[in-house]
């Protein structure tokens, strides 16, 4: 598979292997990149960060799209990765927040559920063998 087709088309499957080669990517990059803003412009960390994070969304929405694709499973699966979005993107603005709230509360336990679920299906489960509805079956890993 083409990085354009791997990174930005919701169609087709990925095995494990490449989601977790990918999921390794992401959080190194971002890691890095709040590292280095943070050393660069601490001042603006709080805005770089967060643009950063909506830069990288799509090719991370489509690598798990393409996953639960091969686990035989709609994009709308993608749905349990919005409480994942929301944490991430609130929390360059944890350290304006004096208080927790009953909604961030809420969200980080939604956030843990569905990343947990989205973590033991995509991540260790293996995919449909043969083709499905989504595609051929891509290589075993």
């Amino acid at each position: 598979m083409a990085m354009k087709e791997l990174l930005f088309s919701f169609q087709g499957r990925v095995g494990r292997k490449t989601f977790w080669i990918w999921n390794v990517v992401y959080y190194l990059s971002i890691v890095g990149f709040a590292a280095g803003i943070n050393t660069l412009f601490p001042n603006l960390a709080h805005l770089l960060l967060p643009a950063f994070l909506l830069v990288i969304l799509i090719p991370d929405l489509a690598i798990t799209a393409k996953r639960w694709h091969d686990r035989n499973r709609p994009t709308t699966f993608l749905l349990l990765n919005i409480p994942l979005i929301i944490g991430r993107l609130a929390a360059p603005a944890g350290d304006l927040v004096t208080e927790s709230s009953m909604i961030q509360m809420l969200v980080s336990i939604a956030a843990l559920a569905c990343g947990l679920w989205i973590f033991i299906e995509c991540g260790l489960m293996k995919g449909t063998d043969g083709a499905n509805q989504y595609g051929q079956d891509p290589v075993r890993n």
